[in-house]
């Protein structure tokens, strides 16, 4: 994990309530990321992190036209 990302975050976590820092996970090793896989599910998990799911980025939606 970059430097620098550890520091800002031990500064900005000293600002959070504790029941939000119990929700937030970082992975740091490999053993972390398969229990966090495991736990979320690998068809949630965005393929750029190592699961199944495609995401589709906002502006490329295409939304159909309502039938009236």
């Amino acid at each position: 994990m970059p430097g620098f990302f550890v520091r800002v975050w031990k500064l900005v976590s000293r600002f959070l309530d504790k029941a939000t820092l119990e929700k937030i996970v970082i992975v740091t090793n490999e053993e972390e990321r398969r229990e966090f896989v495991r736990d979320i599910g690998e068809e949630a998990l965005p393929e750029e992190y190592g699961g199944l799911a495609k995401l589709i980025l906002l502006q490329d939606f295409k939304l159909n036209p309502l039938d009236h």
